[in-house]
């Protein structure tokens, strides 16, 4: 392979093998293992295990971001449920690396993985208001969509430990409770009539 082919490809292994252990878990020798290359190689492309978690949740981070966004053609209130579905399926693919991530004081809970992960949740604030029309949020709203998104990771956690309920009930539950978030967050009353008219 090509240094940038290997390379990807060490990354998708590393991706492979996060989806089935915690990241902080797993070692040099696993992901040689798993690619069927030598530790020596693995090395030569990643310094130390910090290196390639970095890599490859900067990738699963790109790949999310891609897949979050929904068909523009849905009515608001379904582009958001399928997001949510789609959220909920990542998350559960990686279930291992997702509980690690979150849970502050981890190994793999660094200041460069909380930055990637914050770039999605900017991303996930920007895309719900693109799609229901608001330009110029109000600090009450902004202050509910992050409250949300962090109610969001949290009941997506508690769900892969418990998994009392469908992928299904829990996008719908999720989406009831951002309808009810963004019109208890008030603002102007444009901004109001356009959040009820796209996210009930």
């Amino acid at each position: 392979m090509a240094p940038h082919e290997r390379r990807a490809d060490l990354i998708r292994t590393a991706l492979r093998v996060f989806a089935r252990r915690p990241p902080g878990d797993v070692t040099p020798e696993e992901i040689a293992e798993e690619a069927d290359v030598s530790r020596a190689l693995v090395y030569r492309y990643f310094p130390n295990m910090a290196e390639l978690r970095r890599a490859a949740l900067e990738q699963a981070m790109s790949e999310l971001m891609s897949r979050l966004a929904p068909p523009e053609d849905l009515p608001p209130a379904e582009q958001l449920r399928a997001a949510l579905r789609t959220f909920v399926d990542f998350a559960d693919s990686y279930a291992p690396s997702y509980a690690a991530l979150l849970n502050g004081g981890s190994v793999v809970s660094t200041e460069e993985t909380e930055a990637q992960i914050d770039r999605v949740r900017d991303g996930v604030r920007a895309l719900i208001l693109e799609r229901v029309g608001v330009t110029d949020p109000s600090p009450l709203l902004l202050l509910a969509l992050r409250c949300w998104v962090s109610a969001v990771e949290t009941a997506v956690m508690s769900w892969l430990r418990e998994r009392q309920m469908s992928r299904d009930e829990l996008a719908d539950w999720l989406l009831d409770q951002l309808t009810a978030m963004l019109l208890a967050a008030g603002g102007p009353g444009e901004e109001r009539e356009l959040l009820a008219a796209h996210t009930g």
